[in-house]
This record gives structure tokens, sequence and C-alpha cells, in this order.
């Protein structure tokens, strides 16, 4: 509110200030020496400024607004309206590392007194805190070295500490890094030549600072690290001294750590989209968290990736998880997590481990309430974002409570968050804000374990069955076994039986309330409570079986129209003459006597001959882009089968499973989907195992467009894939691939050959999103063993599809086809065949032979 009275305030006194620059003199613009086309750009920026500080005043949060205000502001050349439009946008989010090197440059621009620098110096520090930059920091130390004198030694060492925060900040960086290193070498190494003329006892304590900085910056893996041992050796050979063994096994250490990292930062380099850049980065946490396991690297790097992709709420979720459970720290941990919530304040998640930090760390009451009613008005972005952030807080009042007489004022504050927090779901997202009916469940158990109050505890399991689980099974045993954990009420768990037997639907296992039920009167009941449960159980049943029984009749019914449909649709609509009608007298024929000629009625007119229209059934186009066909299934294959595999894609409205005769499954089958994007993110899945078989999963097509071949063999060089023609080891899988290539690149696609029954070819496909990754991968692995195999690996390049054979005439068949027909004498064996078709051939030309081989024929060499 205060952001936004000042945006007014500062409004009011913008137009004042137009509307005096729109009078005769009172504007620069009027001058002579001023056009009149800079005098109208002039007088539209202003106004532009004015409706921009509207909008903000309106939605301070417009971070489009807040950037294009500023390079309003910039061109305008008003230096004090600038200055604090940045200051206002810094309040609400981080700044880019561009928009804060524009204000620093501006700032030291004018920066001449004392009193400019410290405040200058105080926004370096502010601009180094919101995400790594070591453009800044170099900016930062020129900025210091430029400003101070290097002969004092109150400057000296700030200048040192300056540098000292840069390199813990930035010094890690692998590519960028080497900067700072070298900023502070060539630093201490000015001093060394300007204490030259001194004492040999200073010029040896500083040679020594310069050793220490090589040492250190040689045992950290950055690009460019040969030249800095080409350096060192350098440094040494001038003060005459050797390479120390610890230091060389360090920088070996390094480089080989750099080799490992080398195949990533190429592929970081050459990355453009955000998604590729975070699947890189998610491949490089795991070699630092699982192979090199250096805390502060792992940060380093976390620090890196929140730089350049900071919108993206994953990577800032593990941060402060990182930070939180490795470091130990309560400054550190709170301070990712301000970063973290002003970068993606609309992650649940961070807010709720926010949280549970600040418990931790023994924060006081005010402070977490604080915390959560932040969390609301950032505006979460989804039901369980805000459900996050609601369990969290209560989970943190229920281990506040001692469930004692005198802890009234904690269950009060307890029941009343409770209730707030089912009131806000509900308003906002009224059922769907927790389907699960999560909260719900936790007051209920409370309310009956720990405050022993039943009757609410009812009214709440009440409620959760209101919302749409009246007619599940599962959930109405759930609230029976709730009843007999906490209070066992025999009475009530009877009731509660009887409600749902009857409330639960057909299709929807009402056999198991009836089981349970039994098995409770068996352990609890009588013979009379049993033989009124057997009774209720099987009226309820016997309603059950005849639902059943009709909803099978109307599926049976619903699948023969769809057949014929089916067979319909394949013909047009035609025209088709009526039969004649038969007429016959009361005498019927039988078989016993022979067939009388039946005279017709006089009186019994022929009805005329009408033709029969059979309608050409409406087909909905839309089944075919929503189903999808499979095939190579096994043959014990069944729709419960197909269903398991293939619900997790969607919502599966129907299933054909094609039979034989006996039964069984032929191989394929057709699947229904509720929507087309549900489809097509299936045919993703192609070649999917099940039952030790890759099911083939393509669209279904209608039988017209059958006809016509739907996939087109690539039959020219596939830049982008490799194949892998070495024998692969049988034991290999997609897997084990995907772990060997993704180091080279974004991984498109993994596939291993197999034949119809799931039995592996040994060879394989791996397909990346660029052909530089493929061309690395495939130089990188081409005849390295893996898994005790050597691979041969190549760019995919199918060759040509072999044409159909064209015949002469005299191989035409008789009709006149260019179809291939076998021998009519197919009964003779193939033995003989071959045997004749030998003997018809002329014997080859053999070249004469020599000594040498009449020596061998005689020695039977």
């Amino acid at each position: 509110m205060d952001v936004q009275q000042s945006l007014a305030k500062e409004d009011e006194i913008e137009e004042m200030s137009f509307e005096g620059n729109d009078s005769p003199g009172g504007s620069d613009s009027s001058d002579s020496d001023d056009s009149e086309k800079e005098r109208e750009e002039h007088y539209v920026l202003e106004r532009k400024i004015v409706e921009l500080r509207k909008e903000l005043a309106k939605s301070p949060n417009a971070y489009n607004t807040h950037i294009e205000l500023i390079s309003s502001l910039k061109k305008l050349g008003e230096l004090d309206q600038l200055r604090y439009a940045r200051e206002s946008m810094h309040t609400i989010y981080p700044l880019t590392e561009e928009l804060w090197l524009d204000w620093l440059r501006d700032e030291i621009k004018l920066g001449l007194t004392d009193e400019d620098k410290n405040k200058i110096e105080l926004l370096f520090q502010k601009a180094t805190e919101d995400y790594l930059s070591i453009e800044i920091w170099v900016e930062y130390i020129q900025f210091c070295l430029a400003g101070m004198d290097i002969g004092g030694v109150e400057a000296l060492k700030k200048i040192r500490a300056v540098m000292e925060e840069a390199i813990r900040h930035g010094g890690l960086h692998v590519v960028k890094g080497a900067l700072l290193w070298d900023s502070y070498r060539d630093f201490e190494m000015a001093i060394y030549q300007s204490t030259k003329g001194g004492s040999e006892n200073e010029n040896m304590v500083q040679a020594q600072k310069i050793t220490h900085l090589f040492n250190r910056q040689l045992s950290v893996p950055l690009l460019d690290m040969e030249r800095t041992w080409t350096e060192y050796n350098e440094w040494l050979q001038i003060l005459d001294q050797k390479v120390e063994p610890h230091v060389k096994a360090t920088y070996d250490k390094a480089k080989g750590q750099l080799e490992k990292k080398a195949p990533l930062e190429d592929t970081l380099l050459i990355a453009v989209e955000n998604d590729n850049k975070a699947a890189v980065y998610r491949t490089y946490l795991d070699l630092e968290m699982n192979e090199f396991k250096d805390p502060a690297r792992i940060q380093a790097l976390f620090e890196r990736i929140v730089a350049e992709i900071p919108l993206y709420d994953a990577f800032w979720n593990d941060y402060c998880k990182f930070v939180d459970r490795q470091f130990k720290s309560a400054e550190t941990t709170f301070a990712i997590f301000k970063r973290a919530i002003r970068n993606c304040p609309w992650n649940g998640p961070i807010w709720s481990d926010y949280i549970l930090a600040a418990e931790r760390y023994k924060k006081e009451d005010g402070f977490i309430a604080g915390l959560v009613e932040k969390a609301f008005n950032a505006g979460l972005a989804t039901a369980a974002d805000l459900l996050a952030v609601w369990m969290s807080f209560i989970e943190y009042l229920v281990r506040k409570c001692t469930w004692g007489d005198n802890d009234n004022e904690n269950i009060v504050q307890l029941r009343e968050a409770f209730t707030r927090a089912t009131e806000h779901l509900d308003q906002t997202y009224d059922v769907e804000g927790d389907p699960e009916c999560t909260l719900l469940q936790y007051w209920a158990y409370f309310e009956a374990k720990k405050l022993k109050n039943m009757p609410k505890a009812r009214e709440l399991w009440s409620k959760i069955i209101s919302r749409g689980h009246s007619k599940s099974a599962q959930w109405w045993l759930a609230r029976i076994q709730f009843e007999r954990t906490h209070d066992n009420n025999y009475d009530e768990v009877r009731k509660l039986f009887t409600k749902s037997l009857n409330a639960v639907s057909s299709s929807d296992w009402p056999e198991l309330i009836v089981k349970q039920w039994l098995q409770f009167e068996r352990e609890e009941g009588d013979l009379q409570t049993m033989d009124v449960a057997q009774h209720r159980c099987e009226a309820r049943m016997k309603k059950v079986n005849k639902e059943r029984e009709g909803q099978i009749v109307q599926e049976v019914e619903t699948g023969k129209g769809r057949k014929r449909g089916k067979i319909e649709d394949a013909k047009e609509s035609k025209t088709v003459p009526a039969k004649k009608p038969k007429i016959s007298n009361d005498t019927a024929t039988t078989k016993l006597g022979p067939k009388k000629a039946v005279q017709p009625k006089v009186n019994a007119p022929e009805p005329a001959s009408k033709p029969v229209v059979i309608p050409k059934p409406v087909t909905d186009p839309s089944r075919h882009a929503n189903t999808v066909f499979l095939s190579n299934l096994a043959y014990e294959t069944c729709e419960e089968d197909v269903r398991k595999m293939m619900s997790s894609s969607g919502t599966i409205t129907d299933i054909r499973l094609v039979l034989d005769y006996k039964q069984r499954c032929k191989g394929f089958c057709y699947v229904e989907f509720s929507s087309q994007d549900e489809a097509r993110e299936v045919l993703k899945r192609d070649r999917e195992p099940m039952k030790g078989r890759p099911v083939f999963m393509s669209p279904s097509e209608p039988d017209a467009a059958l006809k016509h071949p739907a996939f087109k063999y690539q039959s020219t060089l596939e830049k982008k894939k490799l194949f892998i023609k070495g024998r692969l080891a049988l034991t290999t899988t997609k897997e084990d691939l995907e772990g060997l290539f993704k180091k080279f690149g974004i991984l498109k696609d993994v596939r291993l050959v197999t034949f119809r029954n799931g039995t592996p070819k040994g060879l394989a496909y791996v397909e990346f999103e660029d052909e530089v990754s493929a061309t690395m991968a495939m130089n990188q692995t081409d005849g390295t063993t893996f898994q005790e195999k050597v691979l041969t690996v190549a760019l995919s390049n199918p060759p040509p599809r072999r044409e159909d054979r064209t015949l002469d005439k005299d191989d035409l068949s008789l009709g006149g086809g260019t179809r291939v027909r076998r021998t009519q004498v197919s009964f003779v064996p193939n033995a003989v065949l071959r045997q004749t078709h030998q003997s018809s051939m002329p014997p080859p030309a053999s070249a004469p032979k020599s000594n040498a081989d009449f020596r061998s024929m005689l020695l039977k060499k």
C-alpha cells in the first residue's frame, strides 16, 4: 500500500510538472535549438511515463511495466525518478544482471563524493545478493581499485576482503571463475612489484601470498587450467622454487574432475532453450552430488543454476533443502529461502519448507504466522500449493499443543486454524481444494484421539463422505475403521454398515462392504445380529446383480450396434428392392408331403413393391482420433491388463480386445480415450513392454485410410540419431544406455531393437535433440567397451527400401497381374528341385592348376 501511495503521489507531481512544461518558456524543449520533432518525442515520452505510473499504482507487481518505466525514464534523462523506479522494482523483484549493471554504471558516473561512493558500495552489496554474477563482482573489484588508495593499510584490507568475498561466491564457477582468481592475483602481483624496493621480509611475505593464491586456484576445476599451471611454474622459477608434490596431486585431481564436467559444459554452451539447460543442469547436479560430493561446489552450482534459470522452482526447492540439511545454519538457510520466495512466490512446497525451517530454528509465533500470511498474499499457483502451506502451519500448531488441561489456548488456536483452512480451500477451489480430504481426516483424528470429542469427529467424517465419496466402498470402509478404532460403538458401526451397503453403487464392489460386515458380526455379534446382517446383505446383492445384468445387456446391445454400424459404414447408402410378400392359406406345408402350388386369393391384391432405403449410419469422426491401436500383445492378455497399463495416460472410454474362437487375444486391440490429446500422449509410449513383449502403439485410422501405407521408413542420413550396431549385452536396458549417452547432450529417444517376443537383438538407436551432441557422443563412444562388449557407434543411415520387383510380359500370371506365383509342381521335394537346378547349370570354369596345387593334392593338404 505504501508503494501505491508513493507512486500515486509522484504521479500527481509528474502531471503538474508536465503541465508546466506545456506552458511557454516552461521547458528546455522550447528553446530555439531544439527541433519540433524532438519536442514532440519528448512530450510523448513524458505522457507515456504518466500512463505507466498509473498502471503501477493499480498493479504494483506488473514486472514488464516496471521494466518499461525504467527504460522510458532513462531515455528521458530523469535520474532521480529513474533511481526511485529502480528501487521500487527491487523491493518487489530481484533484478537481473543487466538491470544491475546498468544501474551501477549510471551511479558510478555520478559518484563524486565519498558519500556517493559509500552508497554505491552498498548498492554493489545488494546486487551481489540477488544472483551470482561474475560480471558484477568484476565491476565491484574494479570500482574498489579505482576509488581507493592501494598504499593505505586499511584500504588494502578492504580490497582483500572484497576479493575474498568474490572468490567465495564465484571462484568455483567452472567457466568464469578464473576471472576472479586472475584479478586477485594481478592485484597481489601489483603490490609485489611495488614492494620490491622494500625489505626482503616484505617481499617474501607478499610472494608467499601469491604462491598461496596459485595453490588455491589450481585445486579448483576451472576452464583453462593449463594456462594457470604454466604461469605457476614460471612464477616458481622466478622464486627459484620447485612444485610441491601435494600441489601437483591436487592439480591432477581437479583436472580429472574438469574432464568429466567438460561434456556438460559443452552442451550448456550450445543449449538455447531453458528446458534443455534444466535437463543438463540436473545431470550436472547428479554428478556433483553422487560422485564429487563437495558441499561448497554443489552450492556454487546451485547458485549458477538459479541465476541462469531463476523461474524453475524445482531447483529452488532442492537448493533450499540442500542448504537446510547440509549447513544447518539459520542465517544461511533463511537467506536462501528469502531469495527463493522472491523468485518463485507461487510455489507452495517452498513456503512449506520455509515454515518448517522457522520452527526448527525456534522462530517466534509471529514470524511463522507472518510467513503464512505472506504465502497467501503471494498468489499460490494451485490448490495443492495452498493445502501444503496450511498443512505445514497446522502441523506446527499441533506440535505446540501439550493436550493438557492448561492448553486451552493452543487447542482453540488449532481448531480455528482447521476451520480457516477448510473455509479457505472451499471458497477458493471448492471440492477440488482437498479432493482426498486430507485436512478433514487430520482434524477428525485429533478430535477423536487427543480431544475425545467423537460427536465432532463423526460430524467431520459425515462432511468427508458427502464430498463425492458417498458411493465409494473404500471411503465407507475407512469411515467404519475410524469408528472401530476410536470408539468401537457396535450400534454406530452397524448403522454405518447399513448406510454404506445401501449407498455404494453396484459398480464399486459392494461385496467389500458385505464381507467386512459379516466379518464384524463373526467377531463382535451374536446369532440375531448375524441373521439381520445376512438378510440385508442378500437383499442388497440381489438388487446389485439385477443392476449388473441390465448393464451387461445394455453393453451387449451397444456392442452389436457398434459392430453393425462399422460394417454399414464401409458401404454407401443404397436402395434395395423389396422381396415379394409370401401369400399362403391356412394349410401349412410339411416335410411329409409334396409341396403344393399355392394359389393367391383373388381378393388379396399384391402390395406395391417399394424400395427400402438402408440409411448410412452416422459415425463420429473424433472416435478414430481418440483411438489407439495396440499390437504385438501376448496371447494371454486380457482386457484388465490393457486397462491397467493404459489408464495412467488418461480416461479410457472403451477397450475393444480382438479375440479368436477360443476367446483368446489375437495379439491386438483398440483403446479409445476421452480426448485426442490423451491419445497423442499414449503414442509416446510406443514399444513399452507388457508381459515381456514390446507393445506397438499407433493411431487408429478408418478402413479407407488403411489402404494406404501410414508409415514411411527413413531412408536418408539422420544426423541426430546414432545406430549402435555392436553386439550389446542381452541384459542391457534402456536406462543403461541413457546413463551412457545423456552426458553428451539432451536425449530425445533411446530404443532397443527387439524381436516381436521381446528378446533383444543387441542393437539400439539413440536420438539427441541436436546434431552437435550426437556427433560428440559418436566420437567418444565408438570403439569403447560397455558391459564387456565393444561398441560400434555410427550415425543412423538406413539403406534404401527394396522396391517392388518388375516383371516382363512373359512373367505375368494368367490373371494379368504382376504378383509372382509359385510353380504348380509344388509336390516335388525341394532336394530334388535343387539337384535338378544344379544339374542344369554348366560347370564353372576352373583355372589351370600349378605344380604347387598338384603337390597339395598329392600330399592331401
